[in-house]
């Protein structure tokens, strides 16, 4: 099995780098020229709770014109806004049949990618790893606990051979028959201490410290399950994270749910900032949100559910990184947003 990483940044570099040790996979990583002449040059590390792993027995490449023979599978690990070029750079890739694994967040992917190959040549997954790109050539696999999660978006069962690769490289797997629960489950997870902090510019630890901003979480967190419950999706438990129970305690009063899900928020990635924030941080003009909580925002008004929180905070991340706000405005200063909010509530 031959097994393409396309957009190898962190998370398809550790994929990518597991699989190729374990053996179960020809894997080719096509990444940032940075990277890919780092590992050209001295190999992919890992840096693991197990331990440091050097890969060698894998290729890597800058453009498809160096690719050496066909892919069976291609995992992206591109960011969401991206997938529409990703898809276009591929399409000669995909008129030859291979499958695609999403391991990307938010929702909307695997409809784009369907339109593209057709929803049986399409796997949805979910990564509940903390992984970090330290420099070129080198990952850091913050934690231990998680894995990957994989459902079918046609008919059939999630690719029996891939799972059984992953587990093999030492993944935990977890299999689903339907990929929308689990993606929305995920979501839930990737809302947590990820938009405020971007815009706040702190830790989430920093949020969970505060009652004030950890309330903004806990609503902006029950706008996404209300509107998760009305399409007709229950959370699901995904590799090392219970979203059921998680759900369950954020439905109680903030100060009970504050206790319990506070001194995780932060721990839960190691010391890693958030994705949302590292977007920001690098100066990216677009912005992840519009998939985590835009697509929250999106479909609440379409179903007529109210998401001020999730609207508000994809509003001034949006226009954050598009430079049409100043990020002076906010770093560090919990009232300016929470004022905005207020605002919002009173109109």
């Amino acid at each position: 099995m031959h097994v393409l990483c396309y957009g190898a940044g962190a998370v398809g570099s550790l994929i990518g780098g597991r699989l190729s040790r374990s053996g179960t996979a020809q894997v080719t990583l096509l990444a940032r020229r940075a990277h890919v002449a780092a590992v050209r040059t001295w190999g992919l590390h890992l840096e693991t709770p197990e331990g440091v792993m050097r890969c060698k027995r894998l290729d890597s490449i800058t453009s498809l014109d160096d690719l050496r023979e066909l892919p069976d599978i291609i995992v992206l690990t591109v960011k969401a806004y991206q997938t529409a070029d990703a898809l276009t750079v591929l399409a000669p890739l995909l008129q030859r049949g291979a499958r695609v694994v999403t391991l990307q967040n938010g929702l909307g992917n695997e409809e784009a990618i369907a339109a593209a190959v057709g929803a049986a040549r399409t796997v949805s997954g979910a990564v509940t790893l903390s992984v970090s790109l330290l420099r070129p050539g080198v990952v850091r696999q913050n934690t231990a606990d998680g894995g990957v999660a994989l459902a079918p978006v046609g008919d059939g069962a999630a690719p029996a051979d891939f799972a059984g690769a992953l587990q093999q490289a030492g993944f935990q797997v977890q299999t689903f028959p339907e990929y929308r629960a689990m993606k929305w489950s995920k979501l839930l997870l990737n809302l947590l201490g990820n938009a405020a902090s971007a815009i706040l510019d702190v830790t989430p630890s920093e949020i969970a410290r505060s009652p004030r901003l950890f309330a903004l979480e806990r609503d902006a967190f029950r706008e996404a399950v209300r509107v998760m419950q009305r399409l007709g999706l229950q959370p699901a438990a995904l590799p090392g994270y219970p979203v059921p129970a998680l759900v369950r305690v954020m439905g109680m009063p903030a100060w009970v749910a504050r206790r319990i899900v506070g001194p995780k928020l932060g721990g839960g990635r190691g010391a890693k900032m958030p994705s949302l924030w590292e977007d920001l941080d690098r100066g990216r003009e677009r912005s992840e949100v519009e998939v985590l909580n835009g697509a929250v925002a999106r479909e609440g008004a379409a179903l007529g559910i109210p998401t001020p929180v999730n609207t508000l905070l994809t509003e001034v991340l949006v226009a954050l990184a598009a430079g049409r706000r100043a990020r002076e405005d906010f770093r560090g200063n919990p009232e300016a947003l929470l004022a905005l909010l207020r605002a919002t509530a009173a109109m």
